[in-house]
């Protein structure tokens, strides 16, 4: 129930927003919207109506969907409909002579559309528009994502960033022989002082062993309720990977207040997390291969786990009183959400931008039975993979760490 809430709360809207933003921008270039639905069908119930669009509510609620005018057609010509199609009740107006009994009920008779309405709809279809423009209406759904995230981080900060007031700075890994192994310092080792001086955050600290390498310094650590001080000199040129004293170092704020930041200010710090959480996710692949981020870190994270954070964040948002952790977690999803969408994979927008810029280059588009057995493949590769990382997911749960001091 906890994991139904989270995924209600956090990846429904955004994957509705994200078929908002293709419905709008088709509807901006001239292609008309048939459908809207909240949830996938069947349908439960009709909304209303806007324009050419009929919004719905569905059964299923894993998000939503744009459904728009020849967007499954592949060509720009619309062919009448067959005639089966379309039924109009007529009434028996004429009398006749027969008995009451031989009187059969009203009939149907099969109407085509007019061929004013096959026009408009053929003007209006999706293939009907230049290849330029159905690339903007297919980026249109990943470019809502992260314009939404974008205006979360501002949001995140405009209504209260915490402010560090103490921090303990952690030693979480210490190099194989290293300046920090021949002293015997050790994982989850706490700085305490360098050089007598205290009360140092994470910044400070390493500034200070950055100005003292090559000289000796005095290094004051906790360990359990034991402090011990030991002298050590930074390495002016470490190995690869390695700092100066052989370290990795973790910042812990043990006290902070939540400060609101003036909108000018929040629009400056929110646009640079935007930007480089999009860098960090566009990134992390490289960053894979290097070996930087060890390959469990960088494990792909489903449905399942991403609702049980989701849930777990709205929990840290009631009892913290900020709603810090949630804009977090919706920021990074948004931005996942929006770049995952761009990947030239059949099925996907990245793909349907894929197989409009060939048809660019070829002057002409791959053949519909083509395309059509391509996005098949993709999907059930897609499929196969979700099902894969649920299966992770069941066996493996993630637990959202502290997004607050």
């Amino acid at each position: 129930m906890n994991s139904v809430i989270g995924f209600v709360v956090a990846l429904v809207p955004l994957i509705v927003l994200h078929e908002m933003g293709h419905m709008f921008t088709a509807k901006r270039l001239g292609v008309w919207v048939r459908e809207f639905g909240l949830g996938l069908p069947p349908r439960i119930i009709k909304l209303f109506q806007w324009q050419e669009t009929e919004f719905t509510l569905n059964w299923l609620p894993l998000g939503g969907f744009a459904r728009m005018e020849g967007e499954e057609d592949f060509t720009s010509t619309v062919e009448p409909p067959a005639q089966e199609e379309f039924t109009l009740l007529v009434e028996i107006q004429e009398p006749m002579l027969m008995d009451e009994e031989t009187v059969e009920p009203p009939t149907t008779e099969k109407v085509p559309p007019t061929a004013a309405e096959l026009q408009a709809a053929q003007e209006h279809s999706l293939y009907a528009k230049s290849p330029f423009k159905r690339i903007l209406i297919y980026l249109g759904g990943p470019l809502m994502n992260l314009l939404t995230a974008w205006v979360l981080a501002i949001l995140l900060f405009a209504t209260g960033t915490p402010i560090i007031d103490e921090m303990l700075v952690r030693i979480t890994q210490v190099a194989p022989h290293s300046p920090a192994a021949e002293v015997n310092l050790q994982a989850d080792d706490v700085i305490l002082a360098i050089n007598g001086e205290r009360g140092l955050d994470i910044e400070a600290v390493i500034a200070h062993i950055q100005a003292q390498r090559g000289q000796e310094l005095s290094l004051t650590v906790g360990r359990g309720d034991a402090e011990l001080t030991v002298s050590l000199t930074p390495r002016t040129a470490p190995p690869a990977n390695e700092g100066s004293m052989g370290v990795m170092l973790q910042g812990e704020p043990t006290a902070y207040h939540i400060e609101p930041l003036p909108l000018g200010q929040a629009l400056l710090r929110g646009s640079r997390t935007f930007f480089f959480i999009t860098w960090k996710t566009l990134w992390m692949p490289v960053e894979l291969v290097q070996g930087l981020i060890p390959a469990a870190t960088a494990r792909p994270v489903g449905i399942i786990n991403i609702s049980r954070i989701a849930y777990q964040s709205i929990e840290q948002s009631f009892t913290q009183g900020t709603l810090i952790p949630i804009l977090n977690l919706l920021i990074l999803v948004s931005v996942s959400l929006g770049i995952f969408n761009l990947l030239p994979i059949p099925a996907l927008d990245g793909g349907r931008i894929l197989f409009t810029v060939i048809e660019l280059l070829r002057k002409e588009p791959l053949s519909p039975r083509l395309q059509e057995r391509i996005h098949q493949i993709a999907l059930s590769i897609l499929l196969l993979l979700f099902a894969v990382i649920t299966v992770l997911d069941l066996f493996h749960p993630v637990d959202l760490p502290a997004l607050l001091p």
